[in-house]
């Protein structure tokens, strides 16, 4: 390669040199020139973007009364039940004396079953759940009806919603009997 005086006094020019397409540093730079950027957690990002594109495309191509009923019935029945869970209590209501059932002879499918459920606001009165319950039948609440839970008597007048925290211990099971 060189003259023997050159290649005695510089150790550098005995090497053999590479050509600099083979070298190691640029063989690096050649790799990675190739592969695209990817961070730890860049899968998920790619998995979520095809799934909703998937879903996107699902959706778009199904049929309309699908669409409609995902669209709007099942959000309105969620929020429904979700505004009735925060506006109003639940109560259920058991006639213990056979003679003072609702008359529900008048409704051909239903009649009258104990643990019945009965949704009140907050102010709602004893008076207003007997005329409610009543209100299937003939709409006549009967005179000496009284209602309680856990042998505690309540007033027409009582708050609904005060009576059950305070008498039934947050019970919501409503017994109504003749005296």
């Amino acid at each position: 390669f060189g003259s023997s005086r050159q290649s005695s006094s510089n150790p550098s020019a005995r090497r053999l040199s590479v050509p600099t397409f083979l070298h190691p540093s640029s063989l690096a730079t050649m790799a990675s020139a190739g592969i695209p950027k990817r961070w730890a957690w860049t899968f998920l990002k790619e998995g979520i973007s095809f799934r909703a594109g998937r879903l996107y495309e699902t959706f778009w191509n199904s049929q309309s009364n699908i669409k409609y009923t995902v669209l709007f019935l099942y959000p309105g029945a969620l929020f429904w039940v979700r505004w009735r869970a925060e506006t109003q209590y639940k109560y259920n209501v058991f006639i213990a004396d056979k003679s003072i059932e609702p008359d529900c002879s008048g409704n051909l499918m239903s009649g009258w079953t104990n643990g019945s459920t009965f949704y009140f606001p907050a102010m709602a009165t004893i008076k207003d759940l007997k005329e409610s319950v009543y209100a299937s039948g003939d709409g006549k609440v009967p005179e000496k009806v009284k209602a309680g839970c856990h042998g505690r008597m309540m007033e027409d007048s009582d708050n609904l919603a005060l009576a059950v925290r305070t008498f039934c211990k947050r019970d919501p099971k409503i017994v109504l009997w003749e005296e």
